[in-house]
């Protein structure tokens, strides 16, 4: 029995490390190289803030406000 369980914990641990590493290596490099890129202006460059913001009921068209507090 402790040979089963200790075959079943190197499983789980050598699943873990190779999600981990498959994380480490592949995706977070990914993730700092397009944030740092977003920062800089290269990603979303042609996109205007205003156009992606929420707008306020008042500044929808077609919308009429009666009450504003």
């Amino acid at each position: 029995m402790d040979q089963f369980i200790g075959f079943v914990f190197f499983i789980v641990m050598a699943l873990a490390g190779f999600w981990c590493l498959t994380f480490l290596i592949g995706i977070l490099p990914y993730w700092l190289t397009a944030g740092v890129a977003e920062l800089n202006g290269k990603i979303n460059a042609d996109v205007d803030p205003e156009d992606v913001r929420s707008k306020k009921l008042y500044e929808q068209e077609g919308i009429e406000v009666l009450y504003q507090k």
